[in-house]
């Protein structure tokens, strides 16, 4: 999983269940894109959020179908 100082992250973030529901996937999915560099998130407090510009590239990729 990519982390990057947040002071680098575009804004808005999203929690994994958000982006999990925004793409239509569940949640261990989400994680496999994380896994797979596919999306960006960052660790805030010991919680993963998810770049949503980062989401909207993917979705906009056509790769999840």
């Amino acid at each position: 999983m990519a982390s990057h100082d947040t002071d680098f992250v575009s804004l808005p973030l999203l929690t994994v269940s958000e982006a999990a529901k925004y793409l239509g996937v569940g949640r261990k999915i989400v994680y496999q894109l994380l896994e797979f560099g596919e999306i960006r998130a960052v660790k805030r407090r010991g919680a993963v959020l998810i770049e949503k510009g980062s989401v909207d590239s993917f979705r906009s990729s056509g790769k999840l179908t």
